[in-house]
C-alpha cells in the first residue's frame, strides 16, 4: 500500500495491556522494483524495571493474561538469537 505507515507493538506492550494489542512478528518481503524505507526504533525499560499488566486492563471479562516480569528485555534478546520468542515467559 503505497505511502503507508506500518508500527508493530513488542511484546513488552503485549504484556502492559494485557493482550489488548498484539506483537508481532516483523517479516518483510522486499522488491528491487520499489524502495522502501524502514525505522526500528526500541524502547528498553531501565534494568531491574518490573513490567505486567496495567491494573484497569485486567478485568472479569479480560482475566490477567501476563504475569508482572523484569529485564524482560534481556530475555527477549537471548531467544530472538535462537530465532524464538519469549513472550511465553510472561504468560499466567
Amino acid at each position: 500500500m503505497s505511502g503507508a505507515l506500518l508500527v508493530l507493538m513488542g511484546d513488552q506492550m503485549e504484556i502492559m495491556t494485557n493482550g489488548v494489542f498484539k506483537s508481532a512478528v516483523h517479516r518483510v518481503l522486499s522488491s528491487s522494483e520499489r524502495d522502501r524505507i524502514s525505522v526500528a526504533v526500541f524502547y528498553i525499560p531501565e534494568p531491574n524495571k518490573e513490567i505486567g499488566p496495567e491494573e484497569a486492563l485486567i478485568t472479569e471479562e479480560r482475566p490477567q493474561a501476563y504475569k508482572k516480569v523484569k529485564d524482560y528485555n534481556d530475555e527477549h534478546w537471548g531467544y530472538y538469537q535462537q530465532g524464538l520468542r519469549a513472550i511465553h515467559i510472561a504468560k499466567v
